[in-house]
């Protein structure tokens, strides 16, 4: 074979299995061909069949088994999540800030204190809104293993499993995952779709386990992942631990909150299918592999039967969000 031949031959494989890096430069660009957008809470470009938007990606770690622990709520010795990440405290019917210094934290870790020795409930003046850990069906927070909490996310593995159950849930450390705004209270479901996402991606079809491709420019890595959590009604940019420890190429998982917050990507790109779940086939058969090779024949077919004209595609769609919409803001 021609030496020319087997650098093209070595360089599609890579591609095809997204484990080499490739920049927008090495391609010439297709047509994006994506005509609507909307912006809620950030730009998307959209067409009926795939979502499209360049954003930071912070890390979500929910799902995880060690993701949050009672004792431990700064992250540094069980658990690799901040615990406000997964609750907020109100004092006055305000919400008190979580200093990521413990040394100036005291008034809300003063706070937690007096509601975890409550069993979870606010003192007179406090509310308090628990949305990142499980409770049982009486209401009491779950825990297990001498204060570990159970992660949740909103798409769940096994619906037979008691919520008090972490294998019930999607794990953040096994699983590619991204995740969009969930739906408010104050918002209507929109009929026929996913009422627990947020109503402009639900309008158009996306629903928890859709799949997605989600590339990143400084690696030129780009993985397969499925919507396995919502998160903040304002905030459109997060992923799974194990989608962006993927995206970095990286094999070592974080050991407390400081590192897990430091692995956040300043710039993805990110297509989502939806409808897409039903590619996937039974929850008891869902797999991380499963998850990346049905994304990635997804992408396939966004991109002509091509995965090559899958990335022109996208590195097209990136040129006309950065010239349409508004610039991302950088990632925590």
């Amino acid at each position: 074979m021609a030496i020319g031949t087997l650098k093209s031959f070595l360089r599609i494989a890579a591609i095809l299995i997204g484990s080499v890096g490739y920049s927008a430069q090495s391609y010439a660009q297709l047509a994006c061909a994506l005509p609507r957008a909307f912006n809620d809470p950030h730009a998307v470009i959209h067409d009926d069949r795939s979502l499209f938007w360049v954003r930071p990606l912070q890390v979500d770690a929910d799902g995880a088994p060690n993701a949050y622990h009672r004792d431990d709520p700064h992250g540094k010795r069980h658990a690799i999540e901040y615990i406000f990440n997964g609750m907020t405290i109100y004092r006055s019917g305000v919400a008190m800030p979580f200093e990521l210094d413990e040394r100036n934290n005291k008034d809300w870790l003063t706070a937690y204190r007096k509601i975890v020795a409550n069993g979870w409930k606010a003192p007179a003046g406090y509310s308090v809104d628990i949305y990142g850990f499980a409770r049982d069906n009486r209401g009491m927070v779950c825990l297990r293993d001498g204060g570990r909490l159970i992660s949740t996310t909103s798409l769940v593995l096994d619906f037979d499993l008691p919520d008090c159950n972490q294998k019930k849930y999607i794990d953040a450390l096994k699983f590619p995952g991204f995740v969009v705004p969930n739906r408010t209270g104050d918002e209507r479901p929109v009929p026929n779709a996913d009422d627990q996402v947020a109503p402009p991606f639900a309008e158009r079809g996306l629903s928890r386990g859709d799949l997605g491709i989600v590339y990143n420019p400084e690696t030129g890595l780009w993985k397969g992942a499925f919507l396995y959590d919502t998160g903040p009604r304002h905030l459109l940019g997060e992923g799974s631990l194990r989608l962006v420890m993927n995206l970095r190429g990286l094999q070592q998982a974080p050991r407390n909150a400081v590192e897990t917050n430091s692995l956040g990507i300043v710039e993805t790109f990110s297509v989502s299918f939806p409808g897409s779940v039903a590619d996937l086939g039974p929850r008891a058969t869902w797999t991380p592999q499963k998850v990346e090779q049905a994304a990635a024949e997804r992408f396939k077919a966004w991109g002509g039967g091509s995965i090559t004209n899958a990335l022109q595609r996208m590195f097209a769609c990136a040129q006309q969000y950065k010239r349409d919409h508004s610039t991302v803001s950088p990632a925590r």
